[in-house]
């Protein structure tokens, strides 16, 4: 990660090590991939988002947006809340397995974590 604030295993938490209950890596754990790397489940969150904060601008490529989806799936599944000023760094070895599985065909450099206004 390009950051050190960024460059966090997920061990480093511990409502990653309370939600998943296993000394493992959170992307070896099956409720890791249903949540934040199935495409089926993605594709429902992506209606979701639409219906409480309007639909995705068309010119979005599905890759950012799947990547985008992903990463709130795992702020909800670990921390159960997202907003405004609640900001979390996500442990890099969920960052690049979402990366990974949705990744950017033009090999642009990703944006990485942007804290809030306030931070």
């Amino acid at each position: 990660m390009p950051t050190s604030r960024e460059n966090k295993c997920c061990h480093n938490y511990g409502k990653v090590k309370e939600e998943m209950g296993e000394e493992v890596c959170i992307t070896d754990c099956r409720t890791f991939d249903i949540n934040c790397l199935d495409r089926d489940v993605l594709r429902v969150s992506r209606y979701e988002y639409a219906h409480h904060n309007g639909p995705y601008g068309d010119e979005e490529p599905e890759h950012e947006v799947y990547r985008h989806l992903a990463y709130r799936r795992f702020c909800f599944l670990i921390w159960q809340k997202l907003g405004r000023g609640n900001r979390r760094v996500i442990p890099s070895c969920a960052v690049l397995a979402i990366r990974k599985a949705f990744p950017n065909p033009e090999s642009v450099a990703y944006t990485g974590f942007k804290p809030a206004v306030s931070e």
